[in-house]
């Protein structure tokens, strides 16, 4: 059978289209599966998966005794799928949402007006709320598990530890700083979904999370309280705009900072109604002029390199003495001083001629030897070197100077740090602040070991606490520093503040500093207080800072166990009382309410368990003890009650 043309042409025609239309099927699965593939196969997951990465767990920071200053807790955080909501619905959905959780309506509704698969509605919500989303069952509506950090003593130390944001990374302080350990790895939840954006699994796939390390500080939490109560107090003093207390206490064998207070401070827990200022840790952000806290230095590389000798007298020419066209003056004129009499009376007209014999370039090195120029290490935020000019650049009058704490800037804990070394027999210590890290596991990935050197003679360190001794007596600049049952030793900084207007000295703005440690025959801790623009009439740092020495000192060493070196009948004066065996500290009574027949309950802090039983069995209290070694807490506190029963806390020294 013979096929016609047509048929033929036909069935040309027909495989040429099928042929085609086949290679254009090749061409697209080509460009759909090979091409494109990757794109389009992330267009589909983002289409029927939804991805959530939560924050980890981030690490606890805790004090030296291990009581927890910063942790993290689970708590619920609130989401919703816009998608299903049915658009009638929504401003129902939102009204309940923000009676529940304390927000616009308005907001809410704007929130859920989206065609968006997830939207947060509230972070961190409390457990209050928790229960009442539940028994709503709102559609569309959902909670998370995420981790939330908590401070458990509120402000206490939050200038130093620091705070975190929603995203639970840090923004201040140690939080900052150790962002990369504290923070670990976060957790990446992946779920399916259907067209709507429905799960379609309850649970999808889940990374292993892992929790940040754990960090361990030298900060003791009941020193760091009662310094940062003194310095609240003093805040109430000094001018409210620009005025600032910055406490450090610390230990001078070990470089341990056992308290760091700041006032104005926070509350870390919530930091958002605080102020920048109030953020700020001033103790190593601001620099100021040290003024005579500085002639310490000076007179210990004048022992050092023998330029001067003991017994010499300077003549101070009546509190005036000319440098050139300069004149340098004396708060109070006197006519001849020795070389201790430089120091107890705080000459700076007596420590420029010993400025004088030593020369730029060794006082300069004395300086920089003990820490004034540089940074501490102690890896805070922000901290400042302070300034200290190359001696090169150094007038006579600059000379001066610099002896007595001008034409210089330091911090609070430069000041701290540059005493220890005198408390430590010449060695300075680098002051520490994080002693160990480690993971959840409690394997210990780092720890720090106390580090230090010598920077003068033990002989010279054994003069200079002699001669600081003297300060803290009758005849020095801060007799209301010393403690009566411990001795004290310490130097007064009262310095004028440049007027930034006019470039010179304000005749009516002041730092007041006091940095002493006690006891002075064996120094246990060194106490830096700084006091920014007093507003009372006094403004001298042994009038203004040395009282709250006084009183954190008082506590601190009580609270560690240390034995009193001395004791005083009354009020510390020069002629000191014989050498005795320590007498037991009595506990302060608080006062009595006029009329009431309640029980009062004393301050047992610094208190051994013994002197607590026999005060209690006195007063007739019935009392619980909880711990060893010395009273560090009490509940109630201090003051009438009327069940007669207190539980008092004890910790061991140290």
């Amino acid at each position: 059978m013979t096929v016609s043309r047509w048929t033929r042409l036909r069935m040309i025609l027909t495989v040429a289209v099928l042929v085609g239309a086949f290679s254009l099927v090749l061409f697209r699965t080509y460009g759909l599966q090979t091409a494109q593939g990757a794109r389009l196969r992330k267009l589909a997951e983002r289409q029927h998966t939804k991805q959530v990465t939560l924050p980890p767990r981030r690490g606890s920071i805790f004090d030296r005794h291990r009581t927890p200053l910063a942790i993290s807790i689970d708590v619920d955080s609130v989401y919703a799928n816009p998608r299903q909501i049915k658009p009638e619905e929504r401003l129902y959905v939102a009204s309940q949402l923000a009676d529940a959780l304390g927000l616009d309506r308005w907001a809410v509704a704007q929130r859920l007006n989206s065609e968006r698969y997830f939207v947060w509605i509230k972070r961190h919500i409390t457990p209050k709320q928790s229960m009442r989303l539940d028994q709503l069952k709102l559609s569309g509506v959902a909670m998370v598990k995420e981790s939330n950090r908590f401070y458990p003593n509120g402000g206490l130390a939050s200038n130093v530890v620091g705070f975190v944001g929603l995203d639970a990374r840090g923004l201040g302080g140690l939080e900052y700083a150790y962002e990369d350990l504290l923070r670990g790895r976060g957790r990446r939840v992946v779920r399916l979904r259907d067209a709507l954006g429905r799960p379609v699994l309850a649970s999808g796939r889940m990374d292993r999370p892992t929790a940040g390390h754990d960090i361990f500080v030298s900060i003791d939490r009941a020193i760091q309280h009662q310094a940062e109560q003194a310095a609240a107090t003093a805040y109430s003093q000094v001018d409210p705009e620009r005025g600032w207390v910055s406490i450090v206490v610390i230990d001078p064998q070990s470089g341990d900072i056992l308290a760091m207070a700041n006032a104005p401070s926070f509350d870390a827990n919530n930091f958002g109604r605080s102020q920048p200022g109030e953020r700020r840790n001033r103790a190593v952000n601001d620099a100021f002029e040290p003024g005579s806290a500085i002639k310490v230095v000076t007179l210990a590389s004048a022992l050092e390199h023998s330029a001067v000798h003991a017994g010499e007298i300077f003549d101070t020419g009546r509190g005036s003495f000319k440098i050139g066209r300069h004149v340098i003056h004396d708060s109070r004129p006197y006519s001849k001083l020795s070389v201790e009499d430089c120091l107890i009376k705080s000459s700076n007209i007596c420590i420029s001629q010993i400025a004088a014999r030593l020369g730029r370039r060794r006082l300069f090195k004395a300086l920089q030897q003990f820490g004034f120029g540089t940074k501490t290490g102690v890896r805070l935020p922000g901290e400042r070197r302070g300034t200290l000019r190359d001696y090169r650049s150094w007038s006579d009058v600059g000379l001066a100077n610099i002896s007595f704490g001008q034409g210089m800037t330091a911090t609070v804990l430069q000041l701290a740090r540059a005493m220890s070394a005198i408390a430590n027999d010449g060695i300075l210590m680098r002051p520490r602040l994080v002693t160990a890290i480690r993971a959840t596991d409690g394997k210990t990935m780092a720890s720090f070991e106390p580090t230090g050197h010598r920077i003068i003679a033990a002989s010279t360190a054994n003069k200079l606490r002699k001669m600081l001794n003297e300060v803290t007596s009758e005849r020095g600049t801060a007799p209301l520093a010393a403690l009566a049952h411990y001795s004290t030793a310490g130097k007064t900084g009262t310095a004028q503040k440049a007027d930034p207007t006019t470039g010179k000295y304000a005749e009516d703005r002041w730092v007041a500093s006091f940095v002493g440690f006690a006891p002075a025959t064996n120094p246990q801790i060194v106490v830096a207080v700084v006091v920014n623009e007093p507003a009372g009439k006094s403004y001298y740092g042994g009038d203004v800072a040395g009282p709250i020495f006084a009183q954190v000192a008082r506590h601190a060493l009580r609270y560690r166990g240390v034995e009193p070196d001395r004791v005083f009948a009354s009020k510390p004066t020069t002629h000191r009382a014989p050498r005795k065996a320590p007498v037991a500290l009595q506990p302060r009574q608080a006062p009595a309410l006029p009329g009431s027949a309640e029980v009062v309950v004393p301050d047992f802090t610094g208190l051994s368990m013994h002197q607590v039983l026999e005060t209690a069995r006195r007063i007739g209290l019935q009392v619980t003890l909880r711990g060893s070694g010395r009273a560090v807490a009490q509940t109630p506190g201090p003051g009438p009650i009327g069940d007669k029963s207190c539980v008092v806390e004890f910790r061991p020294a140290g």
